[in-house]
């Protein structure tokens, strides 16, 4: 194992999107192996204490993990669902997600302020102006803008990124217009584009300059390579130790 001689230093700050948290307890929920794969890593390396991480997730993402919980345990006329879980392994999840969220014991259960609010101004704008690709389905691309929580999912990074400081903080997803845009804002403007989306009153409003530093690293779990993630992390594979004893539903 590295030897880590400044925990401070070494400390990261991880914002999570719902579609990672949720791969982790119930892999089948995501498709991506690389995802699933990469999110229990990460979680490991947290829960054995080899590696100083520090994790948030928004509150609507907390009913939104308990909903893909649902989903999977009761959702047997839902196309997505191909065979629900067992009763057992639904209270089972809850159970421990629950624990993992108490008093931040693994998880801390960041709650939306008005400053998220008024930072949704900053992304959303970029969001609505730039055409990236969701998904594709088969050769026909689906370029849909985000939904307003993914917006506040970002401006909460740039909350975190204010109070932690510059590439110390990421946000961990799966959703590629996300870490896109994320992206797409962190490479910088021209002062056109951004008078055009009047970001300049944007700053005025929120109090948060849009440059490249005001926002979060994004790292889109499925594409990442791992230079990306050794790049925030300091080191991939993260090391991991002797995690203690916990539930997740590993079947796929």
């Amino acid at each position: 194992m590295r030897p880590c001689p400044d925990r401070f230093q070494l400390m990261r700050y991880i914002l999570f999107d719902t579609n990672v948290v949720a791969a982790y307890y119930l892999p089948r929920s995501h498709r991506s192996v690389e995802l699933r794969e990469r999110a229990k890593t990460i979680f490991d390396a947290k829960r054995s204490g080899a590696e100083q991480l520090f994790f948030y997730l928004p509150n609507f993402c907390v009913a939104e993990v308990f909903s893909v919980f649902m989903k999977h345990g009761f959702g047997t006329w839902n196309k997505q669902v191909k065979k629900t879980i067992h009763t057992k392994v639904y209270d089972s999840l809850v159970k421990q997600f629950e624990a993992d969220i108490h008093n931040a014991s693994l998880i801390y259960h960041y709650e939306l302020s008005r400053y998220h609010i008024l930072g949704v101004n900053l992304v959303a704008p970029v969001d609505h102006y730039f055409q990236f690709n969701r998904q594709t389905l088969g050769k026909k691309k689906n370029i849909m803008p985000m939904g307003t929580y993914d917006h506040m999912i970002i401006s909460m990074g740039i909350q975190l990124t204010r109070i932690h400081g510059e590439d110390k903080v990421a946000i961990v997803s799966g959703d590629d217009r996300l870490t896109n845009i994320l992206g797409k804002c962190r490479s910088g403007l021209t002062l056109e584009t951004r008078k055009k989306l009047r970001l300049d009153r944007c700053e005025e409003l929120t109090g948060v300059p849009f440059v490249p530093s005001s926002f979060p690293i994004g790292i889109n779990l499925k594409t990442a390579k791992d230079s990306d993630l050794s790049q925030f992390f300091g080191h991939w594979p993260l090391n991991v130790g002797k995690v203690p004893k916990h539930y997740r539903h590993a079947h796929l």
